[in-house]
C-alpha cells in the first residue's frame, strides 16, 4: 500500500509535473513547429529564460534540442506516478496497474525522443510515448469501470478517472503538443486526485483508532469529557 507521499506533498507533486510539462513546451514547440507555433508559444520561447537554457546546454555539449527538451518531459510522468500513488491504491488492483503503466511511460519517452534519428537503432520506438499516454487514458477508463462500488471510492473520483482520456485529448489539441501538452491536462487530473481523493491510510488509521478517541476527533463540538456516561454519585 501507497502511504507516500502525503496529501500535501501529492499535489505539489502533481503540480509539479504540469508546471514542468508547460515549461518545456515553447522550445520544444519551437523544435517541431517552428513559424507554425502558437504566438504565445513563439513569445515565450524568444524570452531570455530559454535563449540562455539553450546556450548552456549546447556549451555542455547536448546540442539536439528536440532531444533535450522532449525526453525531459519523463521527469513529469515520473512526478504523476508519485502523485497519485496513495490516491489509486483505494481502487485495488486495477489501480496499482495504472500506477504502473505511468511510471513505466517516463522511461518510454526517453527511448522514445533518444531514437527519434532516422538512423537510430530502435527508431521504431520514435513516437511511442503517444501510445502510453493512450495507454493511461483507455485503462483509467477501465478503472474507473471496475472500481468498487462499496463506498471505498466515491462516484466523482470514478467519474474523474473516466474522463482522463479525453483531458488527454484535449490538453494535447489545446496546446498543440504532445507529450507535453497531453501531461499539463494529466497533471491537473492527478492534482485534483491528490488533493481530495480517498487514500487507504488515512481510512486505515480511522479504522485502527482507539474507540475513544473517535469522539475525541469528531470535529468542532464533540465532547472530550472523559466522565461522559458515567452518572455522578
Amino acid at each position: 500500500m501507497r502511504t507516500i507521499p502525503s496529501r500535501p506533498w501529492a499535489v505539489v507533486s502533481a503540480f509539479a509535473a504540469a508546471s514542468w510539462a508547460f515549461f518545456l513546451l515553447p522550445p520544444q514547440q519551437a523544435v517541431w513547429s517552428g513559424p507554425g507555433a502558437p504566438a504565445w508559444s513563439i513569445a515565450l520561447d524568444g524570452s531570455p529564460v530559454y535563449d540562455g537554457l539553450r546556450a548552456g546546454l549546447h556549451a555542455m555539449g547536448l546540442r539536439d534540442d528536440y532531444l533535450v527538451f522532449g525526453a525531459a518531459a519523463a521527469l513529469s510522468f515520473a512526478l504523476i506516478w508519485f502523485a497519485t500513488g496513495p490516491a489509486f491504491t483505494p481502487f485495488g488492483w486495477s489501480g496499482r496497474v495504472l500506477g504502473w503503466i505511468v511510471l513505466a511511460s517516463a522511461p518510454i519517452t526517453v527511448l522514445s525522443y533518444a531514437n527519434h534519428p532516422i538512423d537510430a537503432p530502435l527508431h521504431l520506438l520514435w513516437g511511442a510515448e503517444g501510445f502510453a499516454l493512450l495507454a493511461i487514458g483507455v485503462w483509467a477508463l477501465a478503472v474507473a469501470v471496475v472500481a468498487p462500488r462499496d463506498g471505498t471510492v466515491p462516484l466523482w473520483e470514478r467519474l474523474l478517472l473516466a474522463a482522463t482520456l479525453p483531458v488527454i485529448v484535449g490538453s494535447t489539441v489545446l496546446f498543440g503538443y504532445w507529450p507535453h501538452g497531453s501531461l499539463i491536462g494529466l497533471g491537473l487530473v492527478a492534482a485534483v486526485l491528490a488533493a481530495w481523493g480517498r487514500r487507504t491510510d488515512e481510512r486505515g488509521r480511522e479504522r485502527r483508532m482507539p474507540r475513544g478517541w473517535r469522539a475525541n476527533d469528531a470535529g468542532p463540538g464533540a465532547s472530550t469529557d472523559l466522565n461522559d456516561g458515567r452518572s455522578d454519585a
